[in-house]
């Protein structure tokens, strides 16, 4: 479904596709940024260039909020826009509130009811693994919610990036190394968010991101290779010229620094 859509789109270059990323902190694009690309900067980056510069996306992440607060403002937020796709990810803020899992999921339910009104496709995204140590015992039911988002996924055919599960497999076998991805214990930092980003691209069936510091690929990779000793990434997406526009704007990035 998720692949022949976005291979269509790209036959269709004088389409207007519009695409949402709508949650909280981990969504947002803020100052916690750092300065660098969150995981949906990366993903934009490569459906706009592998697909076409006929995509436009919009960050509709708000820090602090909860499924609730979401569907309070998708009409101003997401439906005004009519995109044709919105990926969902929430679920930490409900969690450290102690919110009642059955009031989750449906305020979740709601929102792809919503979503289909208008014939735009959702695509929930679980979160990557928070640190429980730094957590509250509020939060300890993180996993429940998650868990949600699969049945909803399974039992609605509907498309998701299982983040959460690559990475809690290498917090349960390496803590310390896992620590190394986080900024705190429930956001990831700039390497976590490029982990995010590549893991959401070949979900989408989008090739990988191109990083045109060698240094930070080759951390990216580190991790990357960590991470596929406990659980298998999704595989890499192929395309014919992506080394060559690697080497394109890499060449061009030397250049610059030059």
């Amino acid at each position: 479904m998720l692949d022949q859509l976005i291979r269509n789109w790209k036959l269709e270059p004088n389409k207007a596709i519009r695409i949402i990323a709508f949650g909280s902190s981990n969504t947002e694009l803020h100052w916690h940024s750092l300065g660098h690309f969150n995981w949906f900067s990366w993903l934009t980056a490569s459906f706009r260039e592998w697909i076409g510069r006929h995509i436009t996306t919009i960050n509709q992440g708000i820090n602090g909020e909860t499924v609730e607060d979401l569907l309070k403002r998708i009409d101003r937020d997401v439906i005004n826009y009519k995109p044709h796709i919105t990926f969902i990810t929430i679920g930490g803020n409900d969690a450290n509130t102690g919110m009642a899992l059955d009031d989750y999921r449906a305020a979740l339910e709601k929102i792809i009811d919503k979503l289909y009104e208008i014939e735009c496709l959702p695509i929930l995204q679980t979160y990557y693994c928070p640190i429980y140590e730094e957590m509250s015992e509020t939060f300890q039911k993180f996993p429940e919610f998650m868990e949600i988002k699969r049945t909803i996924s399974s039992e609605r055919q509907i498309p998701l990036i299982d983040q959460y599960k690559y990475f809690s497999a290498l917090y349960q076998n390496e803590k310390n190394t896992y620590s190394e991805l986080m900024l705190d214990g429930l956001h990831v930092n700039p390497i976590g968010n490029a982990i995010m980003g590549l893991i959401a691209c070949r979900s989408c069936y989008l090739p990988d991101p191109v990083f045109l510091d060698i240094k930070s690929e080759n951390e990216v990779q580190f991790y990357l290779d960590k991470m596929n000793r406990y659980l298998k990434l999704p595989p890499i997406v192929d395309v014919n010229h992506h080394e060559e526009v690697k080497k394109g704007y890499r060449d061009y990035f030397e250049k610059l620094q030059q």
